[in-house]
């Protein structure tokens, strides 16, 4: 018996001794694929609050120059930063003389190459430019601006998103503690102005924009399952690209509607916090956004925006309660950087973790030093993650069903997860021959 025969009858069976009710309810696996533009998959609940608690009298907005890339010299010592990266040169060098697959320069190549739109782009710069760019505002077409109910607006904003590469969107209004009290030296302010402007000193978004708009981009699970390799990087890479397409293509048709936008990928604010806000997915162990639909396999933006929208609500799709069994994330982290316990608090493990809110807080710094160690990043907490699948088969939906509604089933999954060598590193110099589609992602239904 196959993986697929056992999950039909093994699970078929569970769902059967619980009362059918799984059984019974239709397939939506194409709904799980449009993901928010459609709404969640079925099993997906819409709450009014996200389930992991926040202390208002503790949180506040979070100083970006105490993230882990500002935190990482405090954390280790300058000494020790400096002797960390002339290894990891000379470690570049001799996977080189070896050509170690995944390693090679035509991999360095597609992993530098897949940057080539993010890095043109920046703060307030290129496709991310806080100001219009190219469109013609409706003054300028000699109309008045677009007046549609908040309703239809946020349908016009799904279906734009969607166009432009989002996996998933989801709508909120803005909680402005997820906004960072300062980035690249300017303070970050909000001011009773007409549109969003920066000086020397300060970045200034106007009061009016009281909506955030939530994006997923969805990486090639076939590049991410190659880590910790320069193939798995360029999956990451191409997600920041397409990242920047998406926000600035977003961005300008609002404005070509006569309204204000502000595209953003991970400047500006948390993705993650606003990503929640929205109801793209719930915050997993490894204290990053996890979806129904995708797992932890995307990379998130946002636009801020003062056109009137209807917003979604945070969800629940059983993740807490998966995570507190799972932990496979925490045991596969080479970097040892992952939280063990049972449960999520309030107890940060650093500067670079914004206090007030609850969450399975991670040591940062140590995954930043293993990204250097291992010479090309490393997504291995995304590859590993049972939610991280490709495969849109009608028995995973059913497993995503039941971890959704019956909790008791968790370890289970998991230990099948491991079983049938879900989340094992792929070979990367079998990446080159696969025949891919567009951007890497493989959308068809099949073994994943």
């Amino acid at each position: 018996m196959d993986r697929r025969e056992f999950f039909k009858f093994g699970l078929g069976g569970t769902v059967l001794a619980t009362g059918g009710g799984l059984a019974s309810t239709p397939d939506k696996t194409s709904s799980a694929r449009n993901g928010s533009f459609q709404g969640h998959p079925w099993w997906v609940s819409k709450l009014e609050q996200s389930q992991l608690a926040v202390d208002d009298k503790v949180y506040s907005r979070f100083n970006a120059q105490n993230n882990v890339f500002g935190s990482f010299i405090k954390y280790y010592g300058r000494e020790k930063v400096v002797e960390l990266n002339r290894r990891s040169q000379k470690k570049t060098m001799e996977y080189y003389r070896e050509q170690q697959p995944g390693y090679r320069l035509e991999d360095r190549a597609l992993a530098d190459a897949a940057w080539v739109l993010s890095r043109t782009g920046g703060l307030n710069r290129g496709l991310r430019s806080w100001n219009r760019k190219f469109i013609r505002t409706p003054q300028e077409r000699g109309i008045e601006k677009y007046q549609g109910i908040p309703q239809q607006a946020s349908r016009l904003i799904k279906a734009t998103a969607r166009y432009f590469g989002a996996a998933t969107v989801g709508i909120t209004i803005l909680d402005r503690r997820h906004i960072y009290t300062q980035e690249r030296g300017k303070k970050i302010v909000f001011e009773k102005v007409e549109e969003p402007y920066a000086n020397e000193e300060k970045l200034v978004i106007p009061d009016k924009c009281k909506y955030a708009i939530a994006l997923s981009i969805q990486m090639s699970l076939d590049n991410i399952q190659c880590s910790p390799t320069a193939i798995s990087s360029a999956g990451s890479s191409m997600g920041y690209s397409r990242a920047e397409f998406l926000v600035g293509g977003v961005a300008e048709f609002i404005r070509g509607l006569g309204y204000t936008a502000i595209p953003s990928v991970n400047d500006l604010g948390s993705s993650v916090a606003i990503g929640v806000d929205a109801g793209l997915g719930e915050l997993g162990r490894t204290n990053r956004l996890i979806t129904p639909e995708f797992g932890p396999n995307v990379r998130l933006a946002k636009v801020l925006t003062d056109l009137p929208l209807a917003t979604d609500k945070p969800v629940d799709f059983g993740l807490l309660e998966f995570c507190k069994t799972c932990k496979r994330c925490a045991e596969e982290c080479p970097s040892e950087c992952l939280s063990f316990k049972d449960e999520p608090d309030f107890e940060v493990r650093g500067p670079w973790n914004n206090p007030g809110h609850q969450a399975w807080f991670e040591d940062a710094p140590k995954c930043l030093a293993y990204w250097r160690e291992s010479t090309s990043g490393c997504s291995i907490c995304i590859a590993v993650c049972p939610w991280s699948k490709k495969d849109k088969t009608m028995i995973h939906e059913m497993v995503k069903a039941s971890s959704a509604k019956m909790p008791f089933l968790d370890g289970f999954f998991t230990s099948m997860d491991k079983a049938f060598g879900y989340g094992r590193q792929k070979r990367a110099d079998r990446w080159w021959k696969l025949n891919l589609p567009e951007y890497g992602i493989d959308t068809t239904q099949g073994k994943g």
